[in-house]
């Protein structure tokens, strides 16, 4: 029986690790010569060849599968249990942070509203509340929600608008208008605190806020947001213990709190997020585990191979600029 017979030459494939990428000419030709020089060029049998690709193949795609193809049984149910633990646990935390999503959506929905956000913006003003020092800019001096970096975004008579659309510099649109439909509340700053007042207007009671994960996101971490909770008051004899605001130390910094805030944080959100993550370190896992297994069955059913002509070998790489710092590993492959 006649076979095909094929020479494969390969120039050496390098994988740079550690940042490895400043290689000059001269070394890749020094590794391709002392590659050359140190390998034997065997005629091999192509289909012979492929065959033995084939269990790399497979673990790539499904990790264990090649080395069960193989035979190797025990290696292969290792990596095969390991991606169907990790594609359950991804399954099972995402599944647990969607359901915290849902619960810190409606709790938002429920205890945030856009028509307590307008009533009460500017009542922090007076030195008298207690989250009074969160609302003060660099220069001490009360800032309104409006100017902040972050926004709300919401829909009136059919047009979208946003609260921090500026007309220049130092004029916001939505600081206009407000002024114009709450005159008293505007002017909060500049009275004496038993003087301060809430908003009170029907001119945005058909504005819809567009609820995104921005939105969501904002209402927790941003004091702009804070007026819309609805347990913002201020604590008194009857309300010491609940239902009142307070300033929360958190990462060298005071940001305004109150109980219903702090369960939408720090029980509903701050859960959803962990859980996310530890889904994404199951994702992690995967990766890792299909790159292991793909290894482990070329390097047992093809470079360990006799017959196959796989022939590889690694060098160190240093910076020769930079004091001989060693960078990575050179792996220069050749079949």
């Amino acid at each position: 029986m006649n076979t095909i017979k094929f020479y494969i030459f390969l120039i050496p494939i390098s994988i740079f690790l550690f940042g490895g990428s400043h290689l000059n000419q001269s070394t890749i030709e020094n590794d391709f010569s002392y590659f050359m020089n140190n390998s034997d060029q065997k005629i091999i049998d192509n289909s012979q060849k492929n065959s033995q690709l084939l269990p790399s193949i497979l673990s790539g795609l499904i990790p264990g599968v090649g080395q069960i193809y193989s035979g190797r049984y025990k290696r292969g149910a290792i990596f095969l249990s390991i991606e169907l633990i990790a594609l359950d646990q991804r399954r099972k935390y995402n599944n647990i942070a969607n359901d915290y999503v849902q619960q810190y959506k409606s709790f938002a929905n429920e205890h945030w509203s856009f028509d307590k956000w307008i009533r009460d913006a500017t009542i922090f003003s007076s030195n008298t509340h207690p989250v009074y020092l969160t609302m003060l800019n660099n220069d001490g001096v009360f800032k309104y929600p409006w100017e902040n970096s972050h926004h709300i975004e919401y829909m009136l008579n059919g047009n979208t608008y946003r609260t921090d659309e500026r007309l220049s510099e130092n004029i916001w649109v939505f600081g206009q208008l407000y002024a114009e439909k709450c005159p008293a509340a505007y002017d909060n700053p500049n009275v004496s605190p038993s003087e301060v007042v809430g908003c009170e207007t029907d001119y945005f009671d058909n504005a819809v806020v567009l609820n995104d994960h921005h939105f969501y996101e904002g209402i927790s971490k941003y004091d702009m947001f804070f007026a819309g909770w609805d347990d913002t008051e201020e604590c008194d004899d009857s309300n010491q213990e609940e239902n009142c605001s307070w300033v929360f130390s958190s990462n060298n910094d005071i940001v305004a709190m109150s109980s219903n805030k702090y369960y939408y944080q720090y029980q509903l959100r701050d859960k959803a997020n962990k859980n996310f993550d530890y889904a994404e370190n199951a994702l992690s896992i995967i990766f890792i585990n299909h790159a292991f297994s793909f290894f482990d069955s070329f390097i047992n059913d093809f470079v360990k191979n006799r017959d196959s002509t796989f022939n590889y070998y690694t060098t160190p790489i240093y910076d020769y600029n930079n004091k001989n710092i060693f960078k990575g590993i050179n792996l220069s492959i050749l079949w």
